[in-house]
């Protein structure tokens, strides 16, 4: 790294124009700090501030990387960390280095890192217009996540956009690339009017195959769910990312929920706990590997921003959300409060130094009920009532909708924007019901056009005093988020860092560690996981899983080993499967699409590419270890020509499911005027014939009954005194009763984006680790339990019981002595909670 010079620091900010003032004669510096605390922060009334004059000697040194282009420059005595591609942004006061973000060659208060982050805040946009803010109340993207910028994402920047969810799921193979781009999009920010940074975001993805919620909460340990998290934020943040769009706590007490894995459990304690747990891993900077020393925020840190709040697991139908077929979450078990406790006692309430989520993100969802017992029968994004209770709890983060909730859809498309209970509205009509909830910004969209429109109308609603002051407090708690992760100060990232983390052994084990705490043994006739082992070395039929993939991988999907190959050779005579070639085509050219035959991309693997050993050759194995997906049953709705709608229900079992039980609801709860062709709302003052989205009689077909087949048929083909180890991934729960049966162990593990951690399952499978999870959900019965239950009620279903005699209940789960029963089942087996500690209070 090039060092930059007093002299040249000095030549380069004289050239930038603006900043004359640091060759003048001003040798004492007028901060005037305090000689006890070098960094107390001046008086607000003394900013701006003339930078020191060329007799100050500078205390703050500073690198330029080779390879990353930028400058570093550290402060001493524990002052921040400068980051900045033009080196003439760089002033120095009292001898520190800070940087001149809006250019006017002084200090101003938003630009001292010794004030607090809301102070910081407040200075900034109390100093900005309503047409300076607006641009920045979204929260959307760039087109692309490679440098050097296209045109569009360089216009979008130039125009105010100032924060977006990247796609780039920067990982070994990627990182570079990730880090161009978000330092060539830093680098286009820092040349603007005030030198607003760009807040980046990500969807959830893992690294060190750590498992994702889902499978972190199967262990029940709140100290791996938050060393997990901090591991996570670390390489997050290294490769350029601030906020997680996370953790999901949604209790999916629906089992159905077509979003369960990407949340945690069923349960209220248990999610609160871990929302707990793994924000404050996000959060805050640790001092040690064991997370006992809280630093608060600091270079380790991103923002979490909890969400979908609230109800999003009450889903009628279990559908998706993103489509007209998913809007309403129901509460016929009168249990709406349940759902607030991850929230308003777990995100709002940490018990660590940051103290609570720093943002939240409303669910697209409709908390329906035909009189407005929960508010208006409207989306999260639009109901004054929901973020109220936040607001009354005393809680001032950011609040960021879901992802297009007030654009009108393009002509044809396929997914249409969620526009849920204000679909009569205009784009500006929505944003200005957002302004009015409460939104800080709007995911998704940039649209500062009807925004603008939105305000002008709450000018002549509230005058002009109030709707300024309602748009700063938005910017306010931006820039306070900004703050906390240090963009303001230092937004760039360094490859030669997030190398290092990639490189960490210790990532790895902790990945190894969290999965092997996360897998729940639910099954084991006759002892056959155990800590002896599986024997000398005997012959085991192991076959291919297929991994990765997925909408937004940079990579396909590839055939593996189901458990580590280095393990299973160690620990077996290993009879697999024979891979082919490729003969599948990715929809849309996505490596992790569903196969299409007919699409254009280059061939990617399918299921069938692997073929299976001979019946000569299975028959001499003593053991086979076979993977299995759960059921993928999906619910789906479709309107008909005369205005019903038809809809197929969700199925937890492998076979053919018809729902025409006793238990299937005839009528559903909630559903839109039937023929409206906006989607209207019924409810008991809106006129006209509810719609019917019950699923009474209607059927679905599994998409991977052939799982089930396949355990059949190895099954057959194995000796007698064989045993079957099956493996379920896990993405929600199941109906046991079709394959139990077949099996003698039965593992269950959940989903993780980058693939199952092999080396975890290897060590449970041969006795080198105890298995310790629970399960975070209960698995039903049959069918008809999953149908008599109450989409809003967690854990009201008489779970399965297996051939062994054990249910497959909540907090369920086995380890080398038989059920496990410690601290863990005995705190949350207990009786579900139904409100949150937290008093409820609406505006």
């Amino acid at each position: 790294m090039a060092n930059v010079t007093r002299r040249n620091f000095l030549q380069a900010a004289a050239v930038a124009g603006g900043m004359m003032g640091l060759a003048g004669c001003n040798a004492g510096g007028s901060g005037a700090t305090s000689a006890a605390d070098p960094l107390a922060a001046p008086a607000a009334d003394r900013y701006p501030i003339d930078p020191d004059g060329e007799k100050v000697e500078a205390k703050w040194s500073s690198e330029t990387s080779r390879k990353d282009k930028w400058t570093r420059v550290t402060n001493p005595d524990g002052g921040a960390e400068l980051g900045v591609m033009d080196t003439a942004k760089i002033i120095q006061v009292d001898g520190y280095a800070f940087k001149d973000l809006n250019g006017n060659g002084k200090l101003d208060l938003y630009e001292d890192w010794r004030q607090s982050p809301e102070d910081r805040a407040k200075a900034l946009a109390e100093s900005m217009s309503a047409e300076e803010i607006l641009p920045l109340m979204w929260h959307n993207g760039c087109t692309s996540t490679t440098a050097p910028l296209n045109d569009d994402d360089a216009a979008s920047l130039k125009a105010g956009m100032r924060a977006g969810v990247s796609r780039a799921q920067a990982a070994p193979d990627n990182y570079v690339e990730a880090i161009n781009w978000i330092n060539a999009v830093q680098e286009e920010c820092e040349k603007s009017a005030y030198g607003i940074p760009y807040l980046n975001s990500t969807d959830q993805y893992q690294n060190f195959d750590i498992p994702d919620n889902d499978g972190l909460v199967a262990s029940m340990d709140m100290d791996i769910i938050r060393r997990a998290a901090k591991v996570q934020a670390k390489v997050w943040r290294a490769t350029g990312v601030r906020c997680l769009l996370g953790p999901q706590i949604d209790i999916s007490t629906n089992p159905t929920y077509c979003r369960y894995s990407g949340s945690a459990s069923e349960d209220p304690a248990l999610n609160r706990d871990f929302a707990r747990a793994f924000i404050t891993g996000l959060q805050s900077t640790f001092g040690d590997d064991a997370c006992t020393d809280d630093q608060g925020w600091g270079k380790d840190s991103i923002l979490g921003m909890a969400k979908h709040y609230c109800g999003a697991g009450a889903v009628e139908g279990g559908r998706n959300d993103h489509s007209d077929g998913g809007k309403y979450d129901v509460f016929p078990g009168d249990n709406f409060k349940a759902h607030l406790v991850p929230f308003l006692d777990g995100a709002l309430n940490l018990g660590s130094k940051t103290g609570a989520t720093a943002s939240i993100m409303p669910n697209y969802g409709i908390a329906y009920d035909q009189d407005q017992k929960y508010g208006e029968n409207v989306g999260g994004g639009f109901s004054e009532m929901r973020t109220s209770y936040l607001r009354n709890a005393g809680w001032d983060g950011m609040v960021t909708t879901d992802w297009q909730i007030t654009g009108d859809s393009e002509p044809g498309a396929m997914m249409k924007n969620r526009v849920w209970g204000v679909e009569d509205l205009t784009p500006d009509e929505r944003q200005l019901k957002g302004l009015k909830a409460g939104d800080d910004q709007f995911g998704g969209e940039f649209d500062v056009e009807n925004l603008t429109k939105a305000y002008e109308s709450l000018e002549a609603e509230v005058g002009a005093d109030e709707a300024l002051a309602r748009v700063r407090d938005s910017a306010r708690r931006i820039f306070t988020c900004m703050n906390y992760v240090d963009l303001f100060d230092q937004p760039y990232s360094d490859r030669e860092e997030a190398q290092a983390l990639f490189e960490d052994e210790a990532n790895t084990a902790l990945g190894v560690e969290a999965a092997e705490k996360s897998i729940v043994m639910v099954k084991n006739k006759g002892n056959v996981i155990s800590k002896a082992g599986l024997g000398d070395k005997p012959r085991c039929y192991i076959p291919q899983a297929l991994v990765g993939g997925g909408m937004f991988s940079t990579t396909p999907a590839k055939f593996q080993l189901a458990i580590d190959e280095d393990v299973a050779n160690k620990y077996f005579d290993v009879l697999t499967d024979t891979v082919g070639e490729p003969t599948g085509k990715a929809m849309g050219g996505f490596p992790g699409m569903p196969v299409d035959d007919n699409a254009s991309s280059d061939p990617v693997y399918q299921a069938s590419d692997a073929k299976m050993p001979s019946d000569e050759e299975l028959a001499q194995c003593k053991y086979a270890i076979l993977v299995v997906d759960c059921p993928t049953g999906e619910s789906s709705l479709t309107t008909n020509e005369d205005g019903t709608v038809t809809c197929t229900p969700a199925s937890l079992q492998y076979r053919l499911y018809t729902a025409d039980g006793d238990n299937v609801r005839r009528e559903s709860i909630a559903g839109n005027v039937m023929g409206s062709a906006n989607g209207t709302v019924w409810d008991s003052q809106s006129g006209g014939v509810k719609e019917n989205r019950s699923h009474y009689g209607q059927t679905t077909i599994c998409g991977n009954e052939s799982d089930l087949d396949r355990v059949i048929e190895v099954r057959s083909k194995l000796a007698d005194d064989a045993k079957l180890i099956l493996m379920v991934q896990a993405t929600h729960p199941m109906c046991f009763h079709e394959i139990e049966p077949y099996a003698d162990v039965i593992l269950v593990h959940f989903e993780m984006s980058q693939g199952v951690n092999g080396v975890a399952l290897a060590n449970i499978v041969t006795g080198q680790t105890e298995p310790s999870g629970l399960l975070p959900s209960q698995q039903p019965k049959d069918m008809s339990e999953v149908e008599g239950q109450d989409e809003d009620v967690p854990r009201d279903m008489v779970p399965y019981t297996d051939s062994e005699g054990n249910a497959y209940d909540f907090a369920f789960g086995l380890n080398w002595s038989g059920k496990i029963s410690d601290e863990r089942t005995k705190t949350y087996g207990a009786t579900p909670l139904t409100e949150p500690e937290t008093e409820v209070v609406a505006s």
